[in-house]
């Protein structure tokens, strides 16, 4: 059985002419500019979080270092470094109601009892906890996230060594501190409609955050959290999947060992892009749609004659003569091809009437 093998018609070759000649211009102008604007909002997007961070960062340290400078001075005290609860407590006493946010400074000696405090409750052992023992090893100052018992929620304490004239480590000097402060710098802190900020310890527990989701009365441990396992993430701003979604973050070192996230959905981070480049994409199809239709008018506009020529050279070939040729008026090629049909047929009619005048 013979088959019809598919060839590419004026139509054909003018669609792809013309989609040719229009799009591959856009299509190079849209990649170009699509790519340096997703340059331009990634730099700008990074700047913004990196801006958030740094921000929140100077408040927090300041703060920070604020308080560490006042255990210092209090600890360099005559009073203090005597290690005696009756020359510690009116001092102890004075630092709790100076810092509204500390609601307990407290001494410990070497063993890890507590000698004096600033409030009126019993005394306690806090020779366990961490911020006791990193003061006792000399460090500068030495923090930790728990929850209080006077409060009962998050606290920070922060502690430092108590020396005496020698140098020679005599005692350890602490602040237990709200955190309302940083928490509601923490929760204030919006980027667009989606993005927050989250500030945990050296631990990566959780000090304050401003996820909707996230409760901010209970210690939490975020070590697994899927952020701080991106590489670069405290490079510069990176891109992950965390959960179901995806994000954007950044994630900045603070002088405390503590770390500050900053995140945004990056559905909201780049919907001015892909808006932008949504339509883009639909005037590139627009445009196709233009082509494929202004293609089809040509070519019927272009292939009508030519077929009507083509059925008046297949009469001719039959012998069959027709009185008139449409497009023999046309001043184109179109109109050549006519003409010259018009004296073929004349000629053909020529050459029949001698040969039958010879027969």
């Amino acid at each position: 059985m013979k088959t019809e093998s598919f060839h590419l018609t004026i139509f054909h070759k003018l669609v792809m002419t013309l989609l040719a000649v229009a799009l591959i211009p856009l299509i190079g102008v849209w990649y170009a500019g699509s790519s340096q604007a997703r340059a331009d909002a990634a730099a700008n997007i990074s700047q913004h979080l990196v801006m958030t961070a740094s921000g929140i960062a100077t408040g927090i340290t300041s703060w920070d270092e604020a308080n560490v400078r006042a255990l210092h001075q209090s600890a360099k005290l005559d009073d203090i470094r005597s290690m005696q609860a009756a020359r510690q407590t009116p001092i102890l006493r004075t630092l709790g109601e100076t810092y509204e946010w500390a609601f307990l400074v407290f001494t410990i000696e070497p063993t890890g009892e507590n000698i004096a405090r600033s409030d009126d409750k019993p005394l306690t052992r806090f020779g366990e906890r961490s911020y006791f023992q990193g003061a006792m090893k000399g460090a500068v100052s030495s923090r930790q996230v728990l929850i209080s018992k006077s409060t009962g929620r998050p606290a920070l304490t922060i502690a430092v060594p108590v020396r005496n004239a020698m140098g020679g480590i005599v005692g350890v000097l602490a602040m237990a501190m709200k955190l309302d402060d940083i928490s509601k710098v923490i929760k204030d802190t919006r980027i667009g409609e989606t993005g927050y900020a989250i500030l945990l310890d050296a631990d990566n527990k959780v000090i304050a955050s401003g996820r909707p989701d996230q409760a901010t009365d209970a210690v939490q441990d975020m070590a697994n959290y899927p952020a701080l396992k991106v590489d670069g993430i405290a490079d510069q701003p990176t891109v992950y999947v965390s959960g179901e979604k995806r994000m954007v973050g950044y994630a900045r070192k603070l002088p405390q060992g503590w770390t500050l996230l900053v995140e945004q959905d990056y559905a909201e981070a780049y919907a001015s892009l892909d808006r932008l480049e949504t339509g883009a994409r639909a005037l590139i199809i627009l445009t196709a749609a233009l082509v494929v239709g202004v293609a089809a008018f040509l070519a019927k506009q272009l292939t009508l004659p030519i077929n009507q020529l083509i059925l008046v050279a297949e009469q001719l070939s039959k012998g069959e003569f027709t009185e008139s040729i449409p497009g023999t008026a046309r001043g184109d090629e179109i109109g050549s091809l006519a003409r010259a049909i018009e004296r073929l047929g004349i000629s053909i009619q020529m050459a029949i009437s001698r040969l039958s005048r010879r027969a």
